[in-house]
């Protein structure tokens, strides 16, 4: 069986292999990333029992 993103997949890792070198990418800083902030969805609200209709005698 022949996967139609094999050509893809192979490309990609040739270019890779190719120029991972001349890219120097060791000498990239490392990424900082931004301490999450505390949004204001409330999480912890039960949002199920909310939409849950009570159930009534017959």
């Amino acid at each position: 069986m022949i996967d139609e993103w094999n050509g893809l997949a192979v490309l990609l890792a040739d270019m890779i292999e190719k120029y991972a070198g001349e890219l120097d990418l060791d000498a990239f800083p490392d990424q900082v990333f931004p301490e999450d902030k505390i949004t204001n969805h409330d999480t912890n609200k039960n949002v199920y029992k909310e939409n849950i209709e009570t159930p009534k005698a017959a």
